[in-house]
């Protein structure tokens, strides 16, 4: 039995609590204006300004086939480094709330279900029990399609 603790930063979208693992977090900051991009896909938000990198904002509402409602004073914006087999990009994650980090044993968490998850079963890497409620844990690297990432690429460089 392994032993070994992981961490995760929990969070909220609509009435489902998720978890991120903390080693992808840059830094977590309060929603602020977004530059919109036209032509984009209907989940990339827009783009932000962070000490001078420009960071695509993808609301996760939407991501996951969820319907988008504007942002309040509790959205915030998670920066997350993902990484494919040639380069690593910063994204911005827009979610209702944060909530706290939690320490893992790495063998309490239990593989997804495999049914009824629509989109977001191919972004999770696992559930585990929170102390009253349940965290799917989602694998931030497949948030993003390769293909994805080349097309908010490509947009930047066309929008800016």
């Amino acid at each position: 039995m392994s032993e070994e603790l992981k961490r995760y930063l929990t969070f909220s979208i609509q009435t489902e609590t998720y978890g991120i693992a903390i080693e992808k977090i840059r830094e977590i900051i309060r929603h602020e204006k977004i530059t919109v991009l036209r032509d984009s896909a209907n989940y990339l938000k827009g783009v932000i300004n962070l000490r001078g990198s420009i960071i695509p904002i993808i609301d996760m509402k939407v991501k996951f086939g969820l319907e988008f409602q504007e942002y309040n004073d509790r959205t915030v914006f998670i920066i997350v480094e993902l990484a494919d087999s040639s380069s690593t990009q910063l994204i911005g994650l827009a979610v209702d709330n944060v909530f706290e980090v939690v320490n893992v044993k790495e063998d309490s968490i239990q593989p997804p279900p495999k049914i009824g998850l629509n989109k977001k079963g191919e972004y999770l890497h696992g559930i585990i029990r929170l102390q009253d409620d349940m965290a799917m844990l989602l694998n931030i690297d497949k948030i993003l399609s390769t293909e994805e990432i080349l097309t908010i690429s490509q947009e930047l460089n066309l929008n800016i």
